[in-house]
């Protein structure tokens, strides 16, 4: 009984006090608390924002101090994994769904139907002046296509995507500020050297991003500006 008071007392401990992390690579998280331990990491709360951070990232000690089991981590991550293709998957149907309806009302309008072709047509394929207009988006893509995108080609994706408007839907894997920027960094399920690969959204104002943290879907719409370092970014985003 002692045993399992002095464990829940650390446990909580843990959670409440303030502390500094470091990963492996040597990313710092300076006088950061603990929010939310999970079986594959955990959620820091700091100045800088609100990030999920890997056991995989973190030096051993600190895996032994939140018990980090590896085969309960990879579990866990493949049911979160399923869990965002089954949205994913529902998402896609519910615009096969919109796209028939479309299409059902074109064929009903035979006249205006080849402007709105070519229109649809342009707006993927077509130059920089057949593209929709600066501030209207060119419609849903889902991250794991644009990353597997640049991951084949940059000079190519760079050329059918950077400076169009789409919106995405993923999982938060951090919030945090840069100067006057909030960065949401996504999680993508596309798996390139071993590492999971991430989206970084860049946001003018914080304006609807105070409820959202780690770990919480999110649907934006943004203009793809290619990428910066390891990161595919996203600029001018809102929700």
């Amino acid at each position: 009984m002692k045993t399992l008071a002095l464990f829940l007392i650390l446990c909580f401990g843990s959670l409440v006090l303030a502390d500094d992390f470091k990963t492996i690579e040597g990313k710092e998280y300076k006088n950061a608390k603990v929010s939310r331990v999970e079986p594959d990491g955990i959620v820091l709360i700091s100045s800088s924002g609100v990030s999920k951070v890997y056991f995989t990232e973190l030096p051993k000690e600190v895996q032994e101090r939140f018990n980090y089991d590896a085969a309960k981590a990879t579990a866990f991550s493949a049911e979160q994994t399923a869990n965002r293709e089954a949205l994913y998957k529902q998402r896609q149907e519910s615009e096969r769904q919109r796209v028939e309806e479309r299409e059902k009302y074109w064929s009903k309008q035979p006249a205006p139907k080849p402007q709105q072709e070519s229109s649809t047509i342009n707006a993927l394929n077509g130059s920089s002046l057949d593209r929709p207009a600066y501030n209207q988006s060119a419609g849903s893509i889902a991250p794991q296509f644009l990353v597997a995108e640049y991951a084949a080609s940059e000079v190519k994706a760079d050329n059918l995507y950077r400076g169009r408007i789409f919106t995405v839907s993923g999982t938060i894997k951090s919030i945090f500020r840069s100067g006057d920027k909030v960065i949401v960094e996504l999680n993508v399920p596309y798996y390139r050297a071993g590492t999971v690969s991430w989206m970084n959204c860049v946001f003018n104002e914080s304006s609807g991003l105070g409820q959202k943290t780690a770990g919480n879907p999110i649907t934006l719409t943004g203009r793809v500006a290619g990428m910066r370092g390891n990161a595919l970014t996203m600029e001018d985003c809102h929700l």
